[in-house]
């Protein structure tokens, strides 16, 4: 068994420096961005729905620790302090990330009445174990788990509450909603019925759940891997709200942020919801996912997403018709004067 952990651990060693020696070699031109308009300071701020924290106190529960079918998985529970029974969103953190690199979103949602569950993923902690998880399971092995990470916690939730009882009698249960950013946010397409094709056969990705009644896709990905194609969201059947900006782009991937837009476009039509902000990039500077990034914070943009997100989650899922009526209408491109804007289809 040493010997196995060694060879994979060099085998890693020699990926890691392929994959420096291309990037050096390869080096994709540079991206020029297009100028983006800031958030006006005249912005009527006061007409977007949920954009200020909610009355609730939030409690967390740092470390949730599960066996399953699939072996063992940790989890981070938030929940709000309040007594009662609040909808259940359960969040799928990016490539290499992990699941405390969104607390700036979760705790949002929580603050106006949700319980969100956010599990480490086989790929979580960093381009080293990321690059072994690929490496042990394949792309295709480590993509299939994310979506059932999640089922696994629904699976699992009478043993959450044997460790936190707090947070179990706050769960709605009937009520579940799965979200996500970047290769997080295709996970929880999955559990709306998005699916992927396996490279070299015939045979698709499929972990569709009929518990999960809307999707929450923050910068979910275009074509990639030779798996996502422009057919992965056809079969789609739930809400979903996807969110952008005219910066989320990257020199290898996705040169062009409208890619990420794809599974809004492609989707089945009249389930789909879309924000775009002017000069968001993938991770809103450094404030979510890669939290070490030597870059300016977007605090506007997060802002829009967060509220633009509890008013999707209030609208499908409480039921709120007034954020029903935000969504539907011109508000947030008006009071922002195209900062941000929304669209349906």
């Amino acid at each position: 068994m040493k010997t196995l952990k060694q060879l994979i651990l060099v085998v890693v060693a020699l990926l890691v420096g392929l994959w420096g020696m291309y990037s050096l070699m390869f080096k994709p031109a540079p991206l020029v961005l297009a100028e983006a308009k800031p958030l006006p300071a005249d912005a009527q701020l006061s007409a977007i729905y949920g954009l200020d924290p909610g009355p609730h106190p939030i409690k967390v529960v740092p470390a949730i620790n599960l066996t399953t079918r699939d072996g063992p998985l940790t989890l981070s529970g938030f929940y709000p302090e309040a007594e009662g029974i609040y909808p259940l969103v359960l969040f799928s953190h990016g490539n290499f990330s992990n699941r405390r690199a969104y607390d700036r979103i979760i705790r949002h949602w929580v603050s106006h009445g949700y319980v969100v569950l956010a599990p480490d993923h086989r790929d979580a902690g960093g381009l080293l174990n990321g690059i072994l998880a690929i490496t042990r399971f394949g792309k295709d092995g480590v993509m299939q788990q994310r979506p059932r990470d999640l089922i696994n916690i629904l699976d699992n939730l009478n043993t959450i509450a044997d460790q936190a009882a707090e947070l179990d009698r706050r769960i709605d249960r009937s009520r579940v909603v799965a979200a996500g950013h970047s290769f997080g946010a295709f996970a929880a397409q999955m559990l709306g019925g998005a699916d992927a094709a396996v490279p070299g056969g015939n045979r698709r990705l499929r972990e569709r759940d009929g518990r999960f009644q809307a999707v929450v896709a923050f910068s979910p990905p275009g074509p990639m891997f030779e798996m996502v194609d422009e057919q992965s969201w056809q079969n789609m059947m739930v809400p979903q709200l996807v969110t952008t900006g005219t910066w989320d782009v990257e020199a290898n991937f996705f040169r062009d942020w409208r890619l990420h837009a794809m599974s809004y476009e492609r989707g089945v039509e009249g389930l789909n919801s879309l924000l775009v902000t002017e000069g968001a990039d993938h991770y809103f500077g450094n404030l979510i996912c890669r939290l070490d990034l030597d870059a300016e914070p977007q605090a506007d943009a997060l802002r829009m997403a967060n509220a633009v997100s509890l008013a999707f989650l209030d609208a499908e899922i409480k039921g709120i018709a007034r954020a029903r009526d935000f969504l539907a209408s011109d508000t947030l491109a008006l009071a922002t004067k195209g900062f941000a804007r929304l669209s349906q289809r």
